[in-house]
């Protein structure tokens, strides 16, 4: 997957996924968790997903919280085995349109490119070092612009995620 439409095929599709975790109970089984990361797994006409996510540990920046919806990240597989690790964040705002995200693992940074309310690593070899990196790292800081030009700062912890993401793994072989 490739050039444009394979970047706009996997924006839809993980939006398709993350639109589900709004009713995480009611369509997607929670596998099992890892400190503060959970899997949980969805069957679906085109087969299985499944998804590790986490939500922040802490959310800074001058913006009202009643304003802001669910906030999590995302790593994902499926459906099918070509969708590998695709890494996502679902920020619980509209981001500043074409604006990107500053995804740092302590204290490496990458860019993230957003669409409406989230934002994707620039393709599947970005992916694959953003696991690796996460798999060695602590602490991951997500840094992003709303629509209303609010900096958000979210702090997630990374304690679990190389388990997690070993269970995702065979879960979803």
């Amino acid at each position: 997957m490739t050039g444009r439409y394979g970047v706009a095929f996997l924006c839809l599709w993980v939006l398709s996924v993350t639109t589900v975790i709004g009713q995480v109970h009611a369509k997607t089984e929670e596998l099992k968790g890892f400190k503060d990361w959970m899997i949980y797994k969805q069957e679906t006409a085109k087969g299985r997903i499944c998804f590790m996510s986490s939500v922040p540990k802490e959310l800074r920046g001058d913006y009202d919280r009643a304003n802001r919806g669910e906030t999590r990240v995302f790593v994902s597989h499926g459906p099918g085995k070509a969708e590998r690790d695709v890494v996502s964040v679902l920020a619980g705002y509209r981001y500043k349109k074409q604006s990107e995200v500053d995804f740092s693992i302590d204290k490496k940074s990458a860019t993230l490119f957003t669409l409406d309310n989230r934002a994707w690593s620039q393709g599947p070899e970005d992916d694959m070092r953003l696991v690796a990196a996460m798999k060695r790292g602590s602490k991951l800081i997500v840094t992003g612009v709303s629509s209303r030009n609010n900096k958000t700062i979210d702090e997630y912890s990374l304690s679990g995620f190389t388990a997690a993401k070993n269970f995702l793994d065979k879960a979803c072989p």
